[in-house]
């Protein structure tokens, strides 16, 4: 059988020798690492996830939708860590010119799964569950985040932009060695971007940070770590 460190030498002897394409280059390997992914390594976290309650106005549920652009929003009783399901904007819209006022005719349940089942099972949860949304659930019950099928995609075939996506920016270089950060960053490139090798569980900028600070910083909080000063000029969310 071959290994998959010598499949993916193949694919580079391939692109290479110009058999094979950068995109189709990109897309193999995408396809080989794919089965290696956990669900917590594409989850969008819980403090980003846009949901509405279940029992709120329906003009307030219009305004999430308006806001995000989003198809498709959990739905919850009481606060997040009850996720009973997910509603669709063009069942939404159904039932507002119909006249009704509750979710409950066009509320989809939506499959509950742990942060670590691998990203090629959820693909088949979803698909039998017929949804596009899952929801991560952590050892408490809580949940921990939220994943899409088009998570799933964006691993295969990169990131997926359409008219309604803000393009976020990262970085951005103030002057001399002085950066504006996005504390939403993937913590690997934020490492390789500034050399830095770090024992963390954190995977986002965001943890780390408050690894170092032991809570959610306040505007002003500092500390320095490998030659870097940090300081917090917005909350987090």
């Amino acid at each position: 059988a071959v290994t998959e460190e010598e499949l993916k030498t193949y694919v580079d002897e391939a692109h290479t020798g110009g058999e094979i394409d950068e995109n189709e280059s990109e897309l193999i390997r995408s396809s080989i690492e794919f089965d290696d992914l956990y669900v917590s390594d594409i989850l969008t976290p819980r403090v980003d996830v846009e949901a509405v309650e279940k029992y709120w106005k329906l003009a307030d549920i219009e305004k999430v939708f308006k806001k995000t652009s989003f198809s498709r929003l959990p739905v919850y009783i009481g606060d997040i860590d009850h996720i009973v399901g997910v509603i669709h904007y063009q069942d939404f819209e159904d039932i507002r010119k119909r006249g009704l006022k509750s979710l409950r005719t066009i509320l989809k349940p939506v499959p509950m799964i742990s942060p670590d089942t691998k990203i090629s099972k959820l693909l088949r949860i979803l698909q039998k569950s017929k949804t596009h949304l899952a929801v991560v659930v952590d050892e408490f019950g809580g949940t921990e985040g939220i994943v899409t099928l088009e998570d799933i995609i964006e691993e295969l075939v990169g990131e997926i932009w359409d008219e309604h996506d803000e393009i976020v920016e990262n970085v951005r270089k103030l002057g001399e060695n002085n950066y504006d950060i996005n504390c939403a960053m993937d913590l690997d490139e934020f490492f390789d971007m500034f050399d830095i090798t770090d024992e963390t569980d954190s995977s986002t900028l965001n943890g780390w940070v408050m690894e170092h600070l032991g809570r959610i910083p306040d505007i002003g909080d500092k500390f320095s770590a490998h030659g870097l000063e940090t300081v917090s000029y917005t909350h987090l969310r």
